[in-house]
């Protein structure tokens, strides 16, 4: 009889370790995209900012804003709007690839964690395929059922990672104004010139083999001939 109950309160504690070990994995992701909680994605660059000082490499953070999706609501309901965030966010990790980190900051905005840059001239490649990539219409499921082909006003923004010392909280302020320029541009997508500080579109960023060469390689006055633009405010 003893056993038993002890098998039993063996038992029990497994399941509940069990529980919260699933409920610490889940709290971990977005439940509609799977992408990283915006706490795990503040700490995950935490993280690499003490890596990249210690290698002396650079990185990039990406925003991918996702502007007035309430206008799709009447069309798809909150159900289908969830189904365009999944999407989406499946689209994105295509191209940044699963070795950088992407999560979800707010519920319109997603940000990804690139460390595998091998030059500045990546920037320009991944903003732009990813920019193209979910401008393009997606299948959903609309309010009565059928399915329709709808697209999502949006647009990506881009800053460069170095190591510690610069704040997380205005590296991301810095990644969502750079999207939100990045709206009135051609491409939909943007980068934060290192000298100007104007958002510059990522097709016409003056860019050299490294960024080092990139912020030295150009007087503190150089201006970007007209394509940039200097970063709006972030709407709330």
């Amino acid at each position: 009889m003893l056993s038993a109950s002890v098998i039993a309160v063996t038992l029990w504690l497994r399941n509940h370790q069990d529980l919260e070990i699933r409920h610490a994995g889940q709290s971990r992701r977005d439940p509609t995209t799977q992408l990283y909680s915006s706490v795990v994605l503040v700490q995950k660059i935490l993280r690499a900012q003490r890596r990249l000082a210690r290698t002396r490499r650079d990185g990039a953070i990406m925003a991918v804003r996702v502007f007035e999706p309430e206008r799709l609501l009447d069309q798809v309901g909150q159900h289908g709007l969830n189904e365009i965030y999944a999407q989406l966010a499946r689209r994105m990790q295509r191209h940044t690839g699963v070795v950088n980190p992407a999560g979800r900051y707010y519920d319109r905005c997603f940000v990804v964690l690139i460390e595998s840059l091998h030059s500045p001239g990546w920037i320009r490649t991944m903003g732009l395929r990813v920019a193209s990539s979910l401008r393009r219409p997606l299948e959903i499921s609309a309010l009565n059922g059928e399915r329709i082909r709808i697209s999502a006003d949006i647009s990506v923004g881009m800053v460069h990672l170095t190591g510690a010392g610069r704040d997380v909280a205005q590296l991301l302020h810095e990644a969502e104004e750079m999207a939100a320029a990045a709206r009135g541009m051609r491409s939909r997508a943007a980068l934060l010139d290192e000298i100007t500080r104007q958002a510059v579109p990522v097709e016409n960023a003056q860019l050299g083999v490294s960024w080092h060469a990139m912020r030295s390689g150009r007087p503190h006055h150089a201006r970007n001939n007209g394509h940039g633009a200097r970063p709006r405010k972030t709407p709330a």
